[in-house]
């Protein structure tokens, strides 16, 4: 229902004469249309809002656009059908201009249905049957009116501007018609541009029309100059030079007015490398670049190019759903901490744009043999290979086809291995060092083996005559086979393969900045959160007083944190279990609410313990043991409406005031609401945590016990809880009640030697109601203050986990790395290797600090720019900071402007040369010295636009 630009138009404007000059059908180049979806731009400074024209343009007209990554592009061309008006002002917020195709010479619809049949009057009777499209009058004032209310209509959904297609559709009709047609098509885009001055007019070509509109067009497109596609044959081609020759003829003007000129070639996937030439090449030549492929569908190069953070992880639904596998629960939050996005797509759900330019590598986590369409699956196989995207099978191999195992370099057997196999060699630097040891295991164990010419092996089986090697690497990436994955054992799962080894080598990840959640201004991440369980309950100590005023006394009024609270209306309110107790509880939970550091959250109406009652009535090992949700009289079933909404309106009316509404949604339970429940938490305004099972300890100190924080769903992202709450340490609550005291280990091991997680403490109200629990309480809030982390309220850190999901990275040319979607992201972390940021050349980079744990460079900005150098730079930089940093730019090499804003007052070191002072509103602090840094307390939360400087 879109079309594509280029070639189409082309060949209309000029048929009689390209027929002659190069021989090009008008048929063939308006089959060109049909691939692309962003053919030929040109844009012209007069029509710009920005004075500058863009650099950078990017055109996708494919249904679900990667959003983050169109938006490091400054103009973006999409298909509005596939675009929300919230999609649109996203890549608006994120600095990129989105213009939404048009058609203005062709109608697509179907004129016969209902609320089209008032535009046949517009209609010519020529039809472009290559398009299945009504050639329509430029003359008509009904098909004038549709594309005017349509521009308004577009407006109105935030886009910048029109991206103006088929403007030369009026010669296909009869020619004694063509003139007239051409001068309304002239007219109706000067009534455009009059009737909607704030929209840029980007032309698909247009020269029949150009010269007679001056400053109308905010760009004209080009596209084939030196690689272009034959769609008739299917193949890509050469351009000749005559072709290039002709176009110059009507680009010269263009180029005297100072239009920029987009071109757009054409190069495949696995041509990438020769794309990035050819970009630069166009940009010599004086055009802004775009080097795609025919169909628009996937990310190519312009001036920048988008470097892949996301990885595909495919699984088989036949195994459960996304929360059940295995593949998401103990390899996600691995991925998530070197730096990458994984989009988990089911096996029969695979999409059809490349994967080239989006993705850095695929990784398969199936165990159950070849999907059901096996043949749809194997050709989405070869076609990652076709554009030598990175491959990693891991636990199962999903390929019975010999014909693709041949090209991977491998052969199946169905000879069964016995029992007396033996372990041949392995490679030790990634097998048996990092979790657990590698022994001869034959359950499970394919009889797979590498071909001559194939990967290497990395682990061998031999078995009589026989060797077989379930863990390979090869040029295309590598298998990592069951049973030498992992090993389970009771209560446990070990890694035996290096996990980070094993997908850094198959997929051949290229060293870059990673995103990081963990550290902000060089300090490890603290944040508290409490489910509102337990808070009727009575506390252990003297006067009996209820857990929540123990909670409140002990925990969250002496200690510095920020504290993000949740309660169930069930317990709390005079609706649910208690309402006899309803007049003693709600004024303590109004108490809490009221208190500085606490923000507030529900944990819904009736705590429903199974989010999926019906799936959980049907599993296995389903056990009821509180029941499917608390015992709340005349409420049977639950309404997910009821707990989420119902639950946050009870706590906005009675329990907090309207300049401190609830935030979040604290899911309870089994925390794994579908889609639908997590849409409702969207749609009334509420970010949403819970849910993973984050808990290493000495006894159990394996990776695979470390969740994702990110379960994408169709209703939005649901957050993980970064570590688990004291319900696992206390065995359900069973006891011991001091069982919490392990979370301190969880801190230490999710520390060193990387740093995986902040100090996360997340547990419920009945902590503070045992003496045990209370005691071991304390002890962890004292263990967190010592390390003088960050703190940080849930909701602002939500928004930092979204940035970890959305943060996309392009490289510029002179190797700097430019950031968009990083919402409330600060802190990448770097190699060593890549050296130290250059504070000159960077742009919205206050620092960094070395640490053992990595490198960690500080942000002052949503899209900051990051260039890098050999040696530190001996600019003064911000080393650490308590509170979040707003604001830092440099003035010269010695002065910087800076901003904090927080909840506590500001502590911040800076590292520098000689000694700083600070001129806050008039007043100069003075810097200690404390440890070769320059340490500044003051006494406000808030500071802007203060003046550094360091002599």
């Amino acid at each position: 229902m879109f079309r594509y630009c280029c070639i189409r138009s082309f060949v209309i404007f000029t048929a009689s004469f390209l027929s002659s000059l190069v021989q090009i059908p008008l048929t063939l180049i308006s089959k060109r249309r049909h691939l692309l979806a962003c053919c030929c731009v040109l844009f012209t400074g007069s029509a710009l809002a920005q004075p500058q024209a863009p650099k950078s343009v990017v055109f996708w007209y494919a249904d679900s656009p990667p959003l983050a990554e169109l938006a490091q592009f400054d103009w973006s061309v999409v298909e509005p059908a596939h675009l929300t008006s919230a999609n649109v002002k996203y890549l608006r917020d994120q600095g990129s201009q989105p213009f939404a195709y048009l058609s203005v010479g062709e109608f697509d619809g179907d004129l016969d249905e209902p609320e089209n049949q008032g535009l046949q009057n517009g209609a010519s009777p020529t039809r472009n049957e290559a398009w299945q499209s009504q050639v329509m009058r430029l003359s008509s004032d009904v098909w004038q009116r549709h594309l005017l209310a349509r521009a308004k209509a577009l407006k109105a959904q935030g886009y910048s501007g029109l991206f103006l297609d088929t403007l030369d559709s009026f010669q296909l009709l009869p020619k004694d018609q063509q003139e007239a047609e051409r001068i309304a098509l002239r007219d109706f885009l000067k009534q455009l541009a009059r009737q909607e001055p704030d929209l840029k007019l980007f032309f698909n070509r247009g020269f029949e029309v150009l010269p007679e509109l001056p400053g109308v067009a905010a760009a004209v497109a080009v596209e084939s100059i030196h690689a272009g596609w034959n769609p008739d044959k299917r193949t890509y081609r050469e351009v000749p030079a005559s072709d290039r020759e002709w176009l110059e003829g009507h680009l010269k003007p263009l180029r005297e007015q100072g239009i920029p000129l987009v071109a757009i070639d054409y190069l495949p996937a696995e041509r990438r490398d020769e794309a990035r030439k050819l970009a630069a090449k166009l940009q010599r030549e004086g055009f802004i670049p775009f080097v795609t492929m025919p169909d628009l569908n996937y990310l190519g190069i312009s001036s920048i190019e988008v470097t892949p953070r996301r990885i595909a992880l495919i699984y088989d639904l036949r195994e459960g759903m996304l929360y059940q596998s295995t593949g998401f629960n103990i390899l996600g939050g691995l991925l998530e901490y070197m730096g990458y996005r994984v989009d988990y797509i089911p096996a029969d759900e695979l999409p059809e744009v490349p994967a080239a330019g989006l993705y850095a590598g695929v990784i398969t986590w199936m165990n159950t043999g070849p999907p059901v369409n096996s043949s749809v699956f194997n050709k989405w196989i070869n076609q990652r290979l076709d554009e030598h995207v990175p491959l990693a099978f891991m636990q199962g191999l999903p390929i019975g086809d010999p014909q693709l195992l041949r090209r991977l370099g491998l052969q199946l057997s169905n000879e069964v291995i016995s029992k007396s196999a033996t372990l041949g060699s392995y490679d030790k630097t990634l097998l048996g060092s990092f979790e657990a040891p590698v022994k001869m295991r034959t359950r499970e164990l394919a009889s797979i083996s590498v071909l001559e010419d194939g990967p290497k092996p990395a682990l061998t089986v031999h078995d009589q005559d026989n060797q077989y090697n379930p863990v390979a690497l090869g040029d295309w990436g590598g298998i990592a086979l069951s049973p030498f994955v992992f090993e389970a054992i009771p209560d446990q799962k070990r890694w035996i393969i290096d996990p980070f080894k094993f997908v850094q080598r198959t997929l051949k990840l290229q060293t870059l900045p990673r995103p990081d959640v963990t550290t902000e201004n060089g300090r490890r991440v603290a944040t508290v959160h409490i489910d509102g369980d337990g808070f009727v309950s009575r506390a252990e100590v003297p006067g009996s007083p209820y857990s929540g005023e123990e909670v409140l006394k002990s925990f969250i009024q002496p200690h510095p944190f920020l504290t993000s609270v949740s309660v169930i209306e069930g317990e709390v309110g005079p609706k649910g279990m208690y309402p006899f107790l309803s007049a003693q509880l709600e004024p303590i939970a109004r108490k809490i609410f009221a208190e500085d550091k606490v923000e507030v959250a529900t944990h819904t109406f009736s705590h429903p313990f199974f989010w999926r009652p019906d799936d959980a009535r049907n599993s296995e090992k389903f056990d009821p043991e509180y029941g499917f949700m608390m015992a709340i009289p005349g409420y049977k079933k639950i309404d997910f409406k009821r707990e989420v909404i119902g639950s946050t309106d009870y706590i906005n009316e009675r329990l907090t005031t309207p300049d401190k509404p609830v935030k979040m949604i604290f899911w309870s339970g089994d925390a794994i609401p579908d889609a639908a429940t997590v849409k409702l938490a969207y749609d009334k305004g509420l970010a949403n945590v819970n849910g993973g099972n984050t808990a290493l300890t000495n006894a159990f100190p394996s990776l695979t016990n470390l969740s994702p924080l990110i379960k994408p769903s169709a209703g939005g992202v649901q957050y993980y809880a970064p570590v688990i709450n004291e319900n696992i340490y206390t065995n359900l609550w069973h006891g011991p009640y001091y069982g919490f005291r392990d979370v301190l280990q969880t801190y230490a091991l999710t520390d060193k030697p990387r740093r995986l997680r902040g100090l996360h403490l997340y547990y419920h109200f009945y902590s503070g109601t045992k003496q045990a629990s209370i005691k071991v309480m304390n002890k962890i809030y004292r263990s967190m203050q010592d390390e003088h982390p960050i703190s940080l309220w849930m909701s602002d850190y939500i928004p930092r986990m979204h940035g970890l999901y959305e943060a996309s990275m392009a490289q510029r040319a002179d190797g700097s790395w430019q950031f968009r979607g990083l919402d409330k992201l600060r802190t990448v972390r770097i190699d060593p290797s890549m050296g130290w940021p250059d504070l000159t050349r960077s742009k919205g980079v206050a620092g960094v600090r070395d640490l053992p744990q990595g490198r960690y460079v500080h942000f002052s900005s949503e899209f900051p720019l990051l260039a890098l150098r050999d040696k530190r730079d001996p600019r003064p930089s911000l080393e650490e900071a308590n509170i979040p940093l707003t604001g830092w730019t440099y003035q010269d090499d010695q002065r910087v402007r800076i901003s904090f804003s927080g909840e506590f007052p500001l502590q911040f070191s800076v590292r520098a040369k000689g000694a700083c002072t600070l001129d806050v509103a008039g007043k100069k602090h003075a810097a200690k010295s404390v440890n070769g840094l320059w340490q500044f307390n003051l006494d406000q939360k808030q500071v802007k636009d203060a003046q550094l400087t360091c002599r």
